[in-house]
């Protein structure tokens, strides 16, 4: 396992057994619901420009690198071979370990149809037990009745599957209201999960296009893929001031 720091963030890379002992570790010892985040650039982006969402990252339990981007910016500063975990395969591994010791999950985020097939897909193929699921759009005046949904089904693990400039900022203003242990943003996740989407084919992760191919099938994510570009500029800075003030100090 090793630890990346940006300014006051702290990014784990690790095998996602190495991961999941973390997360066992946090939901025996926390007395209070834990937010991990699965960061990628537009997170990071978003992060420079709404406050809840820099407050959720630099609040949170536990960041894990979900951007092949990420792990190459970390990596070429750390020169280390740095290794992303990708969402949907850290939600199998997490499946198998809810499943091995009775954690309950819950499911929210993405199209009805969407996180309905999600949930039996993951009780199915893990036999996980989802206790219960909700479609993420909610306006304002849902927010509470969302959160009442899942405090009934009281589950040890939420999972979150909202858009970039929501989910982070979602799970930071309701975490002192929501009954569970443990709660994770995984994006776009539950749309491959349920089959609505293809996960990029192995070339393609290779190459770190995951970004072009999601974009093959939905179009319309160009209008975020535009924002890329910022994104890794903005992190490469701030990994880049990062060194110099760590050096600095050390030196000082």
């Amino acid at each position: 396992m090793y630890v990346f720091k940006v300014g006051k963030l702290q990014i784990y890379f690790a095998a996602s057994n190495e991961i999941i002992q973390k997360l066992e570790k946090i939901i025996q010892t926390c007395k209070h619901p834990c937010q991990v985040v699965t960061l990628n650039l537009l997170i990071y982006l978003q992060s420079k420009f709404d406050l809840t969402t820099k407050k959720a990252l630099e609040n949170s339990e536990l960041i894990i690198c979900d951007s092949s981007w990420i792990s190459l910016i970390c990596s070429i500063f750390s020169l280390r071979h740095l290794k992303y975990l990708p969402g949907v395969e850290f939600i199998n591994g997490l499946c198998k370990f809810a499943k091995e010791k009775n954690y309950t999950i819950f499911l929210f985020g993405g199209r009805e149809n969407v996180v309905k097939t999600a949930a039996f897909k993951l009780s199915s193929e893990f036999g996980v037990r989802i206790v219960g699921f909700h479609h993420g759009y909610i306006f304002d005046s849902a927010e509470n009745m969302v959160v009442e949904r899942i405090n009934k089904c009281v589950p040890d693990i939420l999972l979150v599957g909202l858009p970039t400039e929501l989910q982070e900022s979602w799970i930071y203003k309701n975490i002192n209201n929501l009954r569970c242990k443990l709660i994770l943003g995984v994006g776009g996740s539950f749309d491959i999960i349920s089959g609505r989407l293809r996960r990029a084919p192995k070339l393609f992760r290779k190459l770190r296009l995951e970004w072009y191919y999601r974009t093959l099938q939905e179009p319309w994510r160009i209008v975020r893929i535009l924002k890329l570009p910022l994104a890794f500029s903005v992190f490469f800075f701030d990994c880049l001031i990062s060194i110099f003030e760590s050096r600095k100090r050390a030196l000082s």
